[in-house]
């Protein structure tokens, strides 16, 4: 959590109280001190400093975000107690939008190195106008850096416990000679280690290794005085192990089979502006990527002689999940950054084409026994728009809305066959009140949607097999605040919600023997709602000592269900801790020297919607030493100083013979480690 880069001394304020830092993905880019929505903003500093090259290590500092493992890297998110928990099979359906230099990359996106990222904003609360059905929750929306005229960039390299190694680095400058109308960047990073476990049976410490490589690169070319056009290239390859759960829940595992977690994502997005005039731009993003995902795991988490002497026991799933998306983006608006004393707008039209092709194999004692191939296409055209009115007496009124359609259609060699079609609406509309420069507050309303679908499996009763789509209204008041001189900056969001149709999730295992053997059901079966706090501050005691907070409050719950879930009425939705936050402190020894220290906690939560299981309450102590001279920055760094043991993911069933009793099962986050990273600005 670095604070150096927020708190400047008095006489240069800019970015301590906000000012100059734009968030793009709101409906209509916006300062963050005049944005009237619940945001955190992680900027390049906060990123590099930490010591951190992924996105996991950052979550815990922000409020009422929460992900589920199950896998390698995050790919499933939570905001505000909302969001999926896995994609066992069927169709993808998500709640929190992933997106990438203006990419929507939900879903697939978890490998990708934050190394030459700008910065990233979180969205919290419904974010349909901007982003549709992949934003029933909110967004999570990741700005990679812009090229230069000028040739600067990188080198940085980390080394620490668990085998660790990652180098990287980056480029910017001109790519003509006679002008600066043609700019590059391209950024490389690597990274690698053992995962923290060691496999018993095979005597081997990386069969839950990460092995991870990040290309991107950028062109920007000034095409007129009044027109610019970026490609954006996007190359990752993660190959890594999966070997995650122990029958004992411990960090040793005893597969015979250990997984993988296997993904290539090639993406490439051409963006063109056009200023039509000095008030009015036109905005295109063509975008094309193609995601292909293997995973594996070891099913009974053991091998023959462990469970002697009721072997053969070994089952063992595969999946090969390919998906490809084509997506096209018009926006007419206004050509500035939102100015609430003055007029903005923006409309726009968007298409998206999705193809995903899914083989799932299953395998006991080495002979397939079971599998499922599955093709779904989903065509997504939508209409959407936003304008910012200013009133009388420093008000001023934020609206917008979208109308979307989805036409899906589904095959599997189960013979089964879907072809569901919905028509969603949602928006947003805000009144927002400026009395001064140092405070500004805002009264928000927004509803948020996500697509039906349907239950694949052949168990499934004919009633259920198919479910509507899902909407949340939310209510939102909140402020952003500077005192003391700008020394404290403070904002803060109290919201309320309500989950209609809610699209609940249960696996139910078919099969106590086989731990592969599980029916996966979603339906309409409940109603939620959620009520919260996010707060967040940044103190500046003194030039060299500064401290920020940032917390989350939750009561996210289901009000009613039918009768198949009638278990969850007035229980936590999954994944909602009631409580978190993130402290830390800095501290400067001398002119080249900080010292910074962390704490972040949560409390705990339900692992699943099918089982009463919860995580227990946990708390985390990073610190870091940072040297800084010229352009070398040396950081020493490291995590979970108290070795904490804390749970990211849990599952409740049958998997030990010969009585297969129901029995918890949890991943376990990354337990102490150290490190030192050394970067180079040239």
């Amino acid at each position: 959590m670095s604070l150096r880069a927020q708190a400047p001394d008095t006489e240069n304020q800019t970015t301590q109280s906000g000012t100059g830092i734009v968030v793009t993905a709101s409906p209509l880019a916006s300062e963050l001190t005049r944005l009237p929505a619940s945001v955190s903003v992680l900027e390049d500093y906060e990123l590099t400093d930490s010591g951190s090259s992924f996105f996991q290590d950052q979550i815990a500092e922000i409020p009422n975000l929460n992900w589920s493992a199950g896998s390698s890297r995050p790919r499933f998110f939570q905001i505000r107690g909302v969001g999926e928990l896995e994609q066992f099979q069927g169709a993808p359906n998500s709640s929190v939008a992933v997106i990438y230099d203006d990419v929507d990359l939900t879903g697939v996106a978890a490998a990708l190195s934050l190394y030459d990222i700008e910065n990233i904003e979180v969205h919290r609360g419904p974010q349909a106008t901007r982003f549709g059905s992949s934003a029933l929750a909110g967004a999570i929306n990741l700005n990679p850096k812009q090229t230069t005229p000028y040739l600067s960039g990188n080198a940085t390299s980390s080394v620490g416990s668990d085998r660790l190694f990652s180098i990287g680095a980056a480029a910017t400058g001109s790519l003509s000679r006679s002008s600066d109308r043609l700019q590059g960047r391209i950024a490389v990073h690597h990274h690698q280690q053992d995962g923290f476990r060691k496999n018993r049976f095979l005597n081997n410490r990386a069969t839950n290794d990460r092995n991870e490589l990040t290309v991107r690169g950028r062109l920007e070319l000034s095409a007129s005085p009044d027109t610019q056009l970026s490609l954006s290239l996007l190359n990752v390859e993660l190959d890594n192990g999966y070997d995650a759960f122990a029958i004992d829940n411990s960090f040793r595992t005893q597969s015979d089979r250990p997984g993988k977690d296997q993904e290539t994502l090639r993406m490439v997005a051409l963006k063109g502006v056009t200023e039509l005039s000095p008030d009015l731009a036109l905005t295109s993003v063509t975008s094309f990527y193609r995601s292909e995902h293997d995973f594996s795991f070891d099913g009974d988490w053991g091998n023959n002689p462990f469970w002697e002497p009721y072997a053969p026991y070994d089952f063992f799933s595969a999946t090969d999940r390919q998906r490809r998306v084509f997506a096209q983006q018009f926006r007419l608006g206004s050509n500035s950054t939102q100015d609430t004393s003055a007029l903005n707008w923006m409309t726009g039209i968007y298409y998206q084409r999705l193809v995903e092709e899914t083989s799932i194999s299953e395998f006991a004692d080495d002979s397939q026994y079971a599998g499922l191939d599955s093709k779904y296409t989903a065509h997504s055209p939508a209409l959407f728009g936003s304008v910012n009115i200013p009133l009388a007496d420093k008000f001023s009124l934020a609206t917008g809305g979208r109308i979307e359609y989805r036409d899906t259609k589904y095959s599997d060699s189960n013979l089964a066959r879907f072809s569901p079609s919905d028509t969603m609406l949602g928006g947003h509309a805000s009144l927002n009140y400026t009395p001064s420069e140092q405070s500004f507050w805002y009264l928000l309303a927004s509803r948020g949607f996500r697509g039906g679908g349907f239950n694949a499996g052949t168990r499934v009763e004919a009633d259920r097999k198919e479910y509507d789509p899902e909407s949340l209204i939310n209510l939102e008041l909140g402020g952003r605040f500077t005192f003391l001189d700008q020394k404290l900056v403070t904002s803060f969001s109290t919201f309320f919600n309500w989950r209609r149709d809610q699209q609940l999730r249960l696996a139910i295992q078919d099969d106590p023997a086989d731990p592969l053997s599980f029916t996966f059901l979603t339906d309409n079966a409940a109603r939620g709602e959620g009520l919260g706090l996010e707060v967040d501050a940044l103190y500046r005691i003194l030039p060299v000592f500064r401290v920020k907070a940032a917390a989350g409050l939750l009561r996210a719950r289901v009000v009613s269900a039918d009768e198949l879930l009638g278990n969850l009425e007035d229980r936590d939705q999954s994944h909602a801790p009631r409580w978190q936050y993130g402290l830390g402190a800095e501290y400067d020894l001398s002119e080249t020297i900080t010292a910074q220290a962390g704490l972040t906690g949560r409390d705990s939560f339900y692992f699943d919607d099918s089982h009463d299981q919860k995580s227990s309450p946990y708390h985390l102590v990073n610190a870091g030493l940072i040297y800084e001279s010229g352009p070398w920055r040396l950081i020493a760094w490291g995590k979970n100083l108290a070795d904490k043991r804390y749970a990211v993911r849990g599952f409740f069933f049958g998997n030990e013979p010969p009585d297969f009793p129901e029995k918890e099962y949890i991943q376990l986050g990354d337990p102490r480690s150290f490190g030192v990273t050394v970067s180079y600005d040239f």
